[in-house]
């Protein structure tokens, strides 16, 4: 129970952004700070680029 409990915020964001910055957060907290920048990146990258990439392309395809 005290395990979802610690889980729950990051959980809340979504079910894909939750578990990543959760990656991020326990990563720093226990010294791995490479594992931690890895997953940010990938952070960037759902929440940033998916979005842009997506759009650029969906505009390609209408013009």
């Amino acid at each position: 129970m005290s395990r979802i409990k610690r889980l729950a915020p990051f959980l809340l964001l979504g079910p894909i952004s939750g578990p990543l910055v959760a990656g991020v957060v326990f990563n720093l907290r226990e010294g791995r700070p490479v594992l931690a920048s890895l997953y940010a990146m990938a952070l960037a990258e759902f929440t940033f680029l998916l979005p842009v990439v997506t759009a650029h392309l969906g505009l390609q395809l209408v013009s």
